[in-house]
């Protein structure tokens, strides 16, 4: 798998890069009111709206400080629109042996893996592989 690494919440995470669009840094949005914990808000790319999921708080690790760094994913078929993962910072490129990456896992009791596809080594860190299609299903 060819990913796009990230961090949210001082934890590595990766994403395959077939399903970015773009990442955006300091990205300006609108929060919203009584919206879903994880919604951060929306933002105007291109004159487009573009909805923002905190990563952090998707994964059920709390909003902590401000994300504000966007990785823009590219729209699925489902007609549910843009979405895009605030992030605290987007990192490189990384390449993941497809059978190197394990089932996902708790690592701890407040941490919530429906939306992780599974767990990779690489050189010595442990990234947790997002699954963009489970979140567009929810959102």
């Amino acid at each position: 798998m060819n990913g796009l690494s990230l961090v949210a919440d001082g934890e590595l995470f990766a994403v395959d890069v077939t399903v970015v669009q773009k990442v955006v840094r300091n990205m300006a949005y609108t929060p919203i009111p009584a919206a879903p914990d994880a919604v951060a808000g929306i933002a105007n790319l291109k004159g487009g709206i573009v909805t923002l999921l905190s990563l952090a708080e998707l994964l059920g690790r709390g909003r902590g400080k401000q994300a504000a760094h966007a990785v823009i994913l590219k729209s699925f078929a489902n007609g549910n629109g843009q979405m895009g993962l605030l992030v605290d910072n987007p990192g490189n490129l990384i390449t993941i042996d497809e059978s190197e990456i394990l089932p996902p896992y708790l690592t701890s009791e407040e941490e919530d893996i429906s939306f992780i596809s599974g767990l990779a080594e690489l050189d010595g860190k442990l990234y947790r592989i997002i699954d963009v299609e489970s979140i567009y299903e929810k959102f």
